[in-house]
């Protein structure tokens, strides 16, 4: 029986320790902390449960496939419920609620956005046949430039739209800002700017808009919790609180991981799923780092990070599952933040209810869990988090009481905690403090992005947001499943 350790027990970790431990592998997980997930593990405040990180699960067919490549049924661990409207937008004269059903929707369109009913549902047809072609991208592994000359890939190409932007193409076929910034703020999934980010992930919007968001009851952990579950049942093992601090390598091959107390484990095949900058410059020897030496590492671009505002309240408010607020100027206020690496005054802000939907995520059925979130410069810009934290919170309750006239926030609140750029880089090793990890341009994409099969030390393997085909919970699990195919030659 061949033998796996992975360090670290998130998602990218978990779905592989599931898929190897399902063909007969020993699964050895080396997680850090004392739950599993990663940035997807549960916070607890007084019997107010919150997802620390994704919120939303998109395109579900992806984990489903996971599950089945491991012979379980997914709906046998978990309950997915789908999410409808997808979102309420606010921008500063109008309120958009999308949804994908189709006739909503399209009463929706020309309630809000009359002038381009037609134009969405043409974008929405060509988008499907740009993503089925963009698949193959997606499924391969990208071992070198070689593998564009695959005659699928190599069709594929036309629809990468590298040279342009996300923005640009959304603006030839819409002239509405608003309708343009609520089809493009799904780049921020990737850490980057519309602006920035390459024409190929228009596709986000699509996939949200036409496939739909589904919330999972209690919350996207259980995700998490039912892998470790298939994992001990399959005969794996999953080790909390035991930090890696570094691989064991000989002769550029690793043989092992060293842990924080000195002791050591052995196996010839070791899969990391920590933050790959994290990774390249903590856990591989210095001696041992070729191409990602820490110099290369720092001028790879990193993603934006967030501010989290985890809030336990003891009501109910009756906003939509996922409320986005968007700045008066959304356009200068990324730029702002992107471009010039400065707090935006005017802010975007990102509301996640949850417990409006799903009473399992509260003891007190009438309470509910709250996570606010807005995407800020990572720790590369010159802002000290112990200083601003304090006055930045203040802007943003102020901000969601002058758009929702929710006038009553901080008196419901019984309990809080925020994580800062600062607090992901510390307590969650994430590189800069990018959440997103490596960012999604277009030379750090597809044969440009960390292979799967890492390429400076024979026996270690990539999964996660670092590595193809990059960010997001359905890109991760892809990866599991790329990277496990590696090692089992399918």
């Amino acid at each position: 029986m061949k033998k796996v350790i992975i360090i670290g027990a998130g998602p990218g970790g978990l779905a592989a320790g599931m898929l190897l431990s399902a063909k007969g592998y020993k699964v050895h997980i080396y997680e850090k902390d004392s739950v599993v997930g990663g940035r997807m593990q549960p916070m607890v405040l007084k019997d107010h449960t919150f997802d620390t990180g994704p919120t939303f699960l998109m395109e579900p067919g992806t984990l489903k496939h996971v599950f089945e490549l491991a012979n379980e049924n997914l709906e046998d661990h978990l309950e997915l419920i789908k999410v409808d409207p997808l979102y309420e937008f606010l921008f500063k004269n109008k309120n958009f609620k999308p949804t994908t059903d189709k006739e909503k929707m399209r009463k929706e369109m020309e309630r809000v956005f009359p002038a381009h009913v037609v134009d969405y549902f043409d974008f929405l047809d060509r988008q499907d046949i740009k993503h089925q072609k963009l698949k193959p991208l997606w499924r391969s592994s990208f071992n070198s430039v070689f593998t564009y000359f695959n005659p699928m890939i190599f069709r594929s190409l036309w629809y990468r739209d590298t040279h342009s932007t996300v923005f640009k193409r959304l603006k030839k076929r819409f002239t509405d800002e608003d309708l343009v910034h609520a089809m493009s703020f799904q780049t921020k999934y990737l850490g980057m700017s519309p602006f920035k980010a390459p024409g190929m992930f228009t596709i986000l919007s699509y996939l949200e808009f036409s496939k739909g968001l589904f919330h999972v009851k209690g919350g996207l952990h259980q995700i998490a919790l039912a892998m470790q579950k298939i994992i001990e049942k399959n005969g794996g093992k999953i080790h909390l609180n035991k930090p890696v601090k570094r691989l064991i390598i000989r002769k550029k091959k690793a043989y092992g991981v060293a842990f924080e107390d000195d002791t050591v484990d052995t196996s010839k095949i070791i899969i990391n799923d920590s933050d790959f900058s994290y990774f390249a410059k903590n856990l591989i020897p210095k001696k041992h780092q070729r191409k990602y030496k820490n110099k290369h590492i720092n001028k790879l671009k990193h993603s934006l990070s967030l501010f989290v505002m985890y809030l336990a309240l003891d009501k109910t408010y009756n906003l939509a599952h996922h409320t986005m607020i968007f700045a008066d100027n959304p356009t200068q206020s990324i730029k702002a933040l992107t471009e010039q690496n400065n707090l935006p005054f005017d802010l975007t802000v990102y509301v996640h209810n949850p417990s409006k939907m799903d009473k399992t995520l509260t003891k007190n059925k009438t309470h509910s869990s709250l996570t606010i979130s807005v995407a800020v410069p990572n720790t590369k810009a010159d802002i000290d988090w112990t200083t601003a934290t304090n006055a930045f919170r203040k802007e943003i309750i102020t901000r969601i009481q002058d758009k929702t006239h929710i006038n009553d926030l901080e008196d419901h609140i019984i309990a809080e905690k925020i994580i800062t750029p600062s607090d992901w880089e510390k307590h969650y090793n994430l590189h800069q403090g990018a959440t997103f990890g490596l960012a999604h341009t277009k030379h750090q994409v597809l044969h440009n992005r960390p292979n799967n099969r890492y390429r400076d030390t024979k026996h270690v393997y990539l999964v996660g947001a670092g590595t193809h085909p990059g960010g997001g919970l359905m890109s991760v699990f892809q990866s599991a499943i790329l990277t496990t195919k590696k090692i089992t030659n399918t």
